[in-house]
């Protein structure tokens, strides 16, 4: 029988993740208090590139225990991710004609992506806890 599960990474990638969002973080913070000085709009791209690189390296890895139960959970909780930026990104030129008068937004990719992050994150572990 051909094995169909998800080549995922393994659970030891979840310190990876983790230290990369530290760092991120901790360059962020330097430069906000401008320790270091730099242009506000590169430290910008880099935290967010930094930030989505490690949640996509957390949101890739293995649970401690990968069993069915928890697939299904990471599954489902991709495709209610999914399902949610495909709704934002319809609805929210709406809304913006709403309270703005104007069909576009102001909202970038990687915003857009570091929510779906968000998302899938809060969805995985609510299931997680409570199914």
């Amino acid at each position: 029988m051909e094995n169909t599960d998800l080549k995922l990474l393994p659970h030891k990638f979840k310190i990876v993740g983790c230290l990369l969002l530290a760092i991120s973080i901790v360059l962020f913070g330097i430069a906000v208090t401008e320790i270091v000085s730099v242009e506000k709009e590169i430290t910008k791209n880099i935290f967010f590139d930094l930030i989505l690189i490690a949640f996509l390296i957390l949101a890739l890895s293995k649970e401690k225990i990968e069993d069915e139960r928890s697939m299904k959970l990471r599954l489902v909780a991709f495709a209610a991710t999914f399902l949610y930026g495909v709704l934002f990104a319809v609805v929210s030129p709406f809304v913006s004609i709403l309270f703005h008068g104007s069909f576009e937004i102001d909202f970038h990719a990687s915003q857009l992506l570091f929510t779906m992050f968000l998302w899938y994150f809060g969805v995985f572990y609510f299931m997680k806890k409570f199914n």
